[in-house]
């Protein structure tokens, strides 16, 4: 399996996706969308395709936004999301990529480079204040590299 970035124009398999599994969510054309398609060989040999894996980075002043990580439910624990991360890590700027987590996946983040900020850039900080709130309690993590990598 492997990563797919998806161009403008082939996004019809995602829609769908997102829709099914996060019903809230609100592509943009702006985003970049990277996607994990299982396929599966038929008896008559055709080959069924199907989103199983995504994730957005979203342009936001001079940062960069990592939203909608999605694994689709009969995928969760075979390890996507970690493969996701591993695959978009290229994609992620030192001190410059953020992301708003669920609490419950905070742990799972810092595994992949993300530690809480203090101090948001202004664009992030105004973001992150329109989607936090004590009913839906969010944390906000930045991307540092690893120097030993």
């Amino acid at each position: 399996m492997h990563l797919n970035w998806l161009s403008l124009d082939n996004r019809s398999q995602v829609y769908p996706f997102y829709k099914q599994f996060m019903p809230y969510a609100r592509l943009t054309k702006k985003e970049r969308i990277a996607v994990f398609i299982a396929e599966q060989n038929t008896a008559e040999v055709t080959v069924k395709s199907e989103v199983i894996a995504a994730v957005r980075l979203r342009p936001t002043g001079l940062y960069t936004l990592v939203t909608g990580m999605l694994i689709h439910p009969a995928h969760r624990g075979k390890g996507l999301g970690h493969a996701l991360m591993r695959e978009i890590s290229h994609e992620m700027i030192d001190k410059r990529t953020f992301i708003f987590s669920l609490p419950h996946l905070v742990n799972f983040y810092r595994q992949h480079g993300f530690e809480r900020c203090q101090t948001p850039p202004n664009d992030i900080g105004q973001l992150f204040n329109r989607y936090h709130s004590e009913e839906k309690p969010l944390s906000l993590l930045i991307f540092k590299r690893n120097m030993a990598e």
